[in-house]
């Protein structure tokens, strides 16, 4: 009977598998990373500063778990906002919008140890690798945008209903059951909005007709791993004239 063991830690050496050796790198092994797994693929060349700045967001923002469409999604929800705001650099969007992204803030672990990790580093760690695939992928515009198309996402932190969270403040629906992958109820705040016009006795600005309505401001477009991805809702951008980006 063969020794059972674990296939991601150990090898077979010696008769047919009867024997293993557990894979170290730290013992002299050669770290090997299989070219044909996506995103997860080894990194080559030159790491820019935009792509290394994307990667480590999108690094810090994903769960520890390091799920390919989670980091890869985070990835192409800042490329999808910076595109809409004009072709800004992923650089721009984050020093115009501190709040948009905290891993950012200096005192995300994982984001930090992106941004001075040398390429042998990057390739020793999964997480670290996909990051850097999909920022390449998504700055160049390649690639399978997971976010399907988001702009903003939360992570379980979400579950902590904090005042200061735009789908807390202002209300999200899901866009399909299976996004809702913390168990929360939605959160549902209607708004009428009105076209205005100057009131020629008095001088004030005054309401007029409707100009729409929306219960919430935000709908899910994907989830993966511990986080979940946001658009604007349709209603809300008509009813207020507001950009789908901002």
């Amino acid at each position: 009977m063969g020794v059972p063991y674990d296939e991601r830690f150990c090898r077979p050496y010696g008769l047919e598998g009867l024997f293993h050796r557990p894979i170290d790198p730290t013992r002299g092994f050669k770290y090997v990373v299989d070219p044909s797994t996506g995103l997860a693929r080894e990194v080559t060349g030159t790491i820019d500063a935009e792509v290394r700045l994307l990667a480590a967001i999108a690094y810090g923002e994903g769960s520890t778990a390091d799920v390919e469409d989670e980091i890869a999604g985070i990835a192409h929800a800042v490329v999808n906002r910076a595109k809409a705001w004009g072709n800004k650099k992923v650089s721009a969007v984050v020093a115009g919008d501190p709040n948009y992204t905290y891993a950012a803030n200096g005192k995300n672990d994982r984001f930090n140890v992106l941004k001075a990790a040398s390429l042998a580093a990057i390739n020793k760690s999964k997480g670290m690798r996909i990051a850097i695939n999909a920022a390449r992928e998504a700055l160049a515009g390649q690639g399978h945008d997971t976010s399907n198309d988001a702009y903003w996402w939360d992570g379980i932190d979400l579950k902590d209903k904090k005042s200061f969270n735009p789908r807390i403040q202002h209300g999200f629906k899901y866009g399909e059951p299976e996004h809702n992958i913390f168990d929360m109820d939605e959160i549902t705040k209607p708004v009428v909005t009105y076209w205005q016009a100057k009131n020629p006795k008095t001088g004030q600005l005054e309401n007029t007709k409707e100009r729409g309505r929306y219960d919430c401001v935000y709908r899910s477009t994907a989830a993966h791993g511990k986080t979940i991805f946001w658009r604007y809702t349709p209603e809300y951008v008509a009813a207020t004239g507001g950009k789908e980006y901002k």
